[in-house]
């Protein structure tokens, strides 16, 4: 899987949007000149990894996310997981 620009671009601006910021607004909190967040939502312009990781905190999503699309689950949901398959495995015995 490699990084490209054009999805990560797209997935940010849906985070912006799902979080009721215009372009200027989340360009502020970002200290980035409004053009370049455009850029980088159409896919013009990559994010430094410093930004990935502003925007990573922002959005409360993981960096996998941001880069490759990969939602990460939660720790909960890790544990939930194992727990099914110890069970299982138990069972299996």
């Amino acid at each position: 899987m490699n990084y490209d620009i054009k999805q990560s671009g797209k997935r940010i601006h849906q985070l912006r949007i799902q979080a009721g910021f215009t372009q200027s607004e989340l360009a502020l909190k970002l200290n980035i000149n409004r053009s370049f967040l455009s850029h980088i939502e159409s896919g013009e312009k990559g994010c430094s990894v410093d930004l990935l990781v502003q925007l990573s905190k922002l959005f409360n999503v993981s960096l996998d996310y941001l880069v490759l699309g990969k939602r990460s689950l939660s720790l909960k949901e890790e544990l939930e997981e194992l727990i099914a398959h110890l069970t299982l495995f138990k069972e299996s015995m």
